[in-house]
């Protein structure tokens, strides 16, 4: 029976991380999605569904692929774990450090890059002009992976990211 409840809440998790990157597809098809968001180099909103639509393109083709499922919601619970902790060291590039580290220590660089790629893609296609796209925040991720793959425990990770990011 505890294996059937085991069984379960991983495919709910599964399920539920199925949904989610469904619904990015979903906010994308908003017509007026561009007039919603910030475009990074203006700093403006869109001019126009075509300079939006070409923006998201360039991301698009930037993506470093998905992750093995089971690892992305290893890198979720990580995240969740570690948020917190992050938000507190100070700097938003820190934060993206070092969670970057902690999600490459318990998983992949891969995954932890992936994921770092898929928040700003979130940020760009939510239709939301609040939240902000911002390529530095992804290469501060993929840095912080790096350091995981080398980085012994959470510690090394602060102290790694530390250094780049004070």
């Amino acid at each position: 029976m505890r294996a059937t409840l085991i069984d379960f809440a991983l495919m709910a998790k599964i399920l539920i991380a199925l949904i989610i990157s469904l619904s990015s597809v979903a906010q994308a098809a908003d017509p007026l999605c561009y007039q919603k968001e910030r475009n990074p180099n203006t700093r403006q909103a869109f001019a126009s569904a075509d300079e939006y639509d070409a923006f998201r393109g360039d991301w698009a083709d930037q993506n470093p692929g998905t992750g093995n499922p089971f690892s992305l919601i290893k890198a979720y619970n990580v995240y969740k774990s570690e948020k917190n902790k992050a938000e507190k060291m100070g700097t938003d590039k820190l934060a993206h450090c070092y969670i970057g580290c902690r999600i490459s220590q318990e998983t992949s660089y891969h995954t932890a890059d992936y994921v770092g790629w898929l928040k700003e893609d979130r940020d760009i296609t939510d239709c939301n002009y609040n939240t902000r796209f911002d390529e530095d925040d992804y290469k501060a991720t993929a840095r912080g992976a790096q350091f995981g793959e080398s980085a012994r425990d959470a510690a090394a990770c602060e102290s790694s990211c530390k250094q780049v990011y004070k």
